[in-house]
């Protein structure tokens, strides 16, 4: 794994925090070294020449990031912020080369896990072509849910992951409390049925 390999150089990089809507970098920027996620959540978002706001991913713990421009040499090409309080590394250019110049098994460990990240993204937005808004929706509220049960996610933030919009969120929401298979709590919501709510997704 990337970050076995990378244990050496983490051990040795200082950690930093982040207060939640701070950002790391911004869409545009130059590539500056590798990120890892020592505690909390970053969000991956890209906004589009119109200014439309789209939510691509989500880094968490023992999460590695940035590490597709700087190998590319290309500017970021999205903008990645807090969503909670975060603590992460950073390891500049620097240090970067002469790690992987010392250590190449470490290099190899980590495109692994980029062309691994690169499938993942293609079969994901393949999916998307094919399913409803509902579908798309349903499978993000699961999917966040259920790998960041500790997060309460805002409806701008849940219709950006699905390619939706924060108002087909909310009909979806309340359509799904009407059902029984979901419960709001002020701004958080509790998935009561997971298989039922992505069956009524259908």
């Amino acid at each position: 794994m990337a970050l076995d390999a990378l244990s050496d150089i983490l051990q040795k990089t200082e950690t930093r925090s982040l207060k939640r809507n701070q950002f790391i970098y911004h869409e545009g920027d130059q590539p500056n070294g590798l990120y890892f996620v020592e505690s909390g959540i970053i969000g991956l978002f890209h906004i589009s020449e119109s200014g439309k706001e789209t939510f691509l991913r989500i880094f968490s713990k023992n999460s590695l990031f940035g590490h597709r421009s700087y190998f590319a040499s290309e500017n970021y090409h999205a903008s990645t912020i807090a969503l909670t309080e975060t603590k992460f590394k950073h390891i500049l250019p620097k240090e970067c080369e002469s790690f992987f110049q010392e250590q190449p098994d470490a290099l190899r460990a980590i495109t692994t896990e980029l062309a691994k990240d690169l499938g993942k993204a293609e079969v994901r937005l393949a999916g998307l072509q094919d399913k409803t808004t509902n579908q798309r929706i349903a499978e993000s509220l699961v999917f966040l849910k259920l790998k960041y049960p500790e997060k309460t996610w805002t409806r701008k933030e849940i219709a950006e992951y699905s390619c939706s919009s924060s108002e087909s969120v909310t009909r979806f929401l309340t359509y799904c409390e009407d059902q029984n298979v979901l419960r709001k709590t002020g701004r958080d919501f509790e998935i009561l049925d997971r298989e039922k709510i992505l069956s009524l997704s259908l």
